[in-house]
């Protein structure tokens, strides 16, 4: 009988030890979920807040003006003797439009560095959110403006190939599109956040040096924006039947490439260290 009554005790006290781990797990779901909520409303909020600014709508102007201007003037008559609508000429528009583009970026995240943003810190410091994941969230709203940049100027490329050249297949232009646009925005990003950690106006000088330097980038693999490289490579290769060379992304490009992005991360990385190894203020 003492037996009996040992194994239901036994029994009842595992009872009680699963149905405490799972009150816990289930306090902890609804902890993460509280807080995924929590990040989504910042998100939402950070993301309205800076596309209603004057800023954004203008830079999306500004943009959409000068890639019809390099469209009608540079890739018109095609890069480097191929069509105008060759994956290489629209590797050198989508080249030759980054520096704008990655300018338009480095000014809509200097508006996280500047006074009016202290304002609105002070609704940000009662939600249950680290400076660290702060940061995450605008770099996540700095890439919803960047993509919807590069989306209209994508776009007015579409417009312009199939309005005067009745070319439909772009499907072609995807991956190199991706290995020269996400590569520019992860250092860019990452640069623009340590800029803006040492003072709002470093990061314009950041944007004022990214801007210029479209104008000064040397035709190798080590070009950032892409415009030069690809302007000089067709000229290296012999022309197939159709009288251009094929396109073809070269493994030594595309590592460079790869490292740019990693070299971003890396930044942001050090970002977010720096911002978990500051002291709280008492």
């Amino acid at each position: 009988m003492g037996r009996a009554l040992g194994t239901e005790v036994f029994v009842y006290g595992r009872k009680e030890a699963e149905l405490s781990c799972i009150n816990e797990i289930c306090i902890w779901n609804k902890e993460e979920f509280r807080l995924s909520k929590t990040y989504g409303k910042i998100f939402i909020y950070e993301l309205k807040r800076m596309t209603v600014s004057w800023l954004f709508p203008a830079m999306l102007v500004v943009n959409g003006v000068y890639a019809w201007f390099v469209l009608t003037t540079d890739i018109l008559m095609g890069a480097a003797h191929t069509a105008p609508f060759s994956v290489w000429s629209y590797c050198v528009y989508i080249g030759k439009m980054m520096p704008t583009a990655l300018t338009a970026l480095l000014l809509l995240l200097a508006g996280y560095y500047g006074k009016k943003q202290k304002q609105a810190e002070v609704l940000l410091s009662a939600a249950p959110v680290t400076a660290s994941c702060q940061l995450l969230i605008r770099s996540a709203v700095l890439g919803v403006c960047f993509l919807v940049i590069c989306a209209v100027e994508v776009l007015i490329a579409v417009i312009f190939y199939s309005r005067f050249f009745h070319y439909y297949h772009y499907e072609r232009y995807l991956i190199p599109s991706l290995f020269i646009i996400l590569p520019c925005f992860l250092f860019v990003l990452g640069l623009g956040h340590l800029a803006g950690r040492m003072h709002e106006g470093v990061v314009f000088l950041t944007a004022g040096g990214i801007f210029l330097a479209g104008f000064g980038m040397a035709a190798n693999v080590f070009d950032f924006f892409g415009a030069e490289y690809f302007a000089y490579i067709p000229l290296t290769l012999q022309t197939g039947q159709d009288g251009e060379p094929g396109f073809v992304l070269d493994a030594v490009w595309m590592i460079v490439r790869l490292l740019y992005g990693l070299l971003g991360m890396a930044l942001v990385l050090i970002n977010i260290y720096s911002m978990n190894r500051k002291p709280t203020k008492a």
